[in-house]
């Protein structure tokens, strides 16, 4: 099935195969990317869980056309983005309970993009109880604070 034949409850949080976790907070987001994306074939294999718990795994994208501004064909005005479609496979639900688990694995492997360059580990500790207290789906892709990734 394509992203777009799916009704998706945003925010989407995404999981690729080595833990990297992608914020998608709306359609647009989802549907959008950067070259090296695409040629690195980034997204393949990442399992996104929406905000009601429905899962699905990125089995290819493919570019649709451009997306963003013309500028963006300018240096300085960022990468070019492209419009995207993925094809996706559908996964049995994810428990809030197990994107928790998936979510502080992942936040652990890349632990330094949470704690900054001077190493603040309390506040890394700190997020982790609020990833442990969120009650949602929504409050939960809110404490993960993911990256779009859209220039890549």
């Amino acid at each position: 099935m394509k992203s777009s034949e799916i009704e998706i409850a945003f925010p989407v949080l995404g999981f690729t195969p080595d833990l990297e976790n992608w914020g998608f907070p709306d359609l647009n987001r989802l549907t959008k990317c950067g070259t090296r994306t695409l040629k690195e074939n980034k997204q393949d294999g990442m399992e996104i869980v929406d905000a009601q718990g429905r899962c699905w795994r990125v089995l290819s994208i493919r570019r649709l056309g451009r997306a963003g501004s013309i500028l963006n064909l300018i240096p300085g005005f960022g990468p070019p983005q492209f419009r995207i479609e993925q094809e996706l496979e559908a996964l049995p639900p994810v428990p809030l309970a197990e994107l928790k688990r998936r979510a502080r694995a992942s936040m652990e492997k890349f632990q330094v993009d949470y704690m900054g360059f001077d190493g603040d580990e309390e506040a890394f500790a700190d997020r982790m109880r609020q990833l442990e207290a969120a009650p949602s789906y929504a409050e939960l892709y809110d404490v993960v604070g993911a990256d779009t990734f859209e220039p890549y």
